[in-house]
């Protein structure tokens, strides 16, 4: 039976959508296909052969065609072999057209050997205290999608809500690493003064520069196209607070357990003499955390940094293409990320050495 790919469906056609079957399928074949218009223009088709796995149509062969290899969809070069995501619309009255809509390579079966390699490891050195670290960042990761999205669709201010979830992680997963004590108590107080004036910072910076919150031209289709009022804008602030939360507990549990040890090696030191030690060694964890926070997010945009030196042309202002809005995103996260750990040593180490001189007193 064979089947064509409908790629610009009009925008009315609400049943094509709801009644589309989500299932897998396998490739058995591709084939090109000469047509014929007329005497003088021919056309190549792409026809991909799919042997459905499983649901209803499981064993039967369905075929997608495309009007030609560059009518492929963007990015994605298929191969007999492939295991494929495909969307089946069902045939709604005899003679009219089923349609089949092909979509990413399935790699499911890559994905759990990666999660059973991250948990062999995180068990054989972690031990329990790995994997109650693990289970804490999966409720952080659980809380973003089914929390902070969810209500975001529904129109409610996504910064907020990623404030709330961040200070709510770092109340879950550092007394999981450190234990339930003082120092404990004052990282997370730290790392939530930490986190509530970074996004205070990161509001102020996309109010200033206007940052529209639009990183591609799909995003742009997409939320302008639907009557969804999203907060762009503060969706992309509440991504640079949540990029930058590893980071900013680390730097706090780290601070916090400095002045523990300094207190526990002198515990007649004053408070001025332990913070400016505990100082101190902050600025050395500073410079190695703000390589790993910077370098983090120029290793996962080197497609923006490349796209950023094929757009530089001779004569064009360098301020130019900073201030692209997707490259503007990018290095204000950067910035912000980095100024949220300035903010937490000083501040977590205060904290810090005004409980735990009290403790040791």
């Amino acid at each position: 039976m064979t089947a064509t790919l409908n790629s610009a469906r009009a925008q009315d056609d609400v049943d094509y959508y709801d009644q589309r079957i989500y299932t897998r399928a396998e490739i058995v074949n591709i084939e090109k296909k000469e047509v014929k218009r007329n005497q003088a223009i021919k056309l190549v088709e792409t026809h991909i052969h799919l042997k459905i796995l499983e649901g209803e149509f499981k064993g039967q062969i369905r075929t997608a065609i495309f009007g030609g290899e560059s009518d492929l969809p963007y990015d994605m070069r298929y191969k007999i072999g492939d295991r494929v995501f495909v969307g089946i619309s069902p045939v709604a009255e005899a003679g009219s057209t089923e349609y089949i809509s092909l979509y990413d390579i399935d790699n499911t079966r890559g994905l759990v050997i990666l999660g059973i390699l991250l948990l062999i490891a995180i068990i054989g050195i972690g031990r329990l205290k790995g994997v109650a670290s693990l289970a804490a960042l999966l409720v952080t990761i659980s809380l973003l999608f089914f929390v902070l999205i969810p209500l975001t669709l529904k129109g409610y201010p996504p910064l907020p809500l990623a404030v709330a979830i961040c200070i709510f992680s770092t109340l879950l997963t550092l007394p999981i690493i450190a234990g339930i004590n003082k120092k404990t108590a004052s990282a997370i107080l730290g790392a939530s003064g930490g986190i509530i004036l970074t996004s205070i910072l990161a509001f102020i910076s996309g109010k200033v520069m206007h940052l529209s919150g639009i990183i591609t031209n799909d995003m742009l289709t997409v939320f302008y196209a639907s009557d969804i009022n999203i907060d762009l804008r503060g969706l992309v602030l509440s991504a640079m607070i949540i990029a930058a939360l590893g980071a900013l507990m680390d730097v706090c549990i780290s601070i916090a357990s400095s002045a523990n040890e300094i207190f526990r090696a002198n515990p007649a030191i004053s408070e001025k003499e332990a913070f400016r030690s505990v100082l101190t060694i902050g600025t050395d964890i500073l410079g190695s955390m703000v390589n790993t926070l910077v370098l983090a997010y120029v290793g996962s945009s080197l497609s923006l940094i490349l796209w950023i030196y094929m757009r530089l042309e001779p004569g064009m202002p360098l301020g130019l293409v900073f201030n692209y809005n997707p490259v503007l995103s990018e290095i204000v996260k950067s910035i912000i990320g980095s100024v949220g750990m300035f903010i937490c040593i000083p501040l977590t180490a205060f904290i810090a050495v005004k409980m735990l001189k009290t403790k040791n007193t």
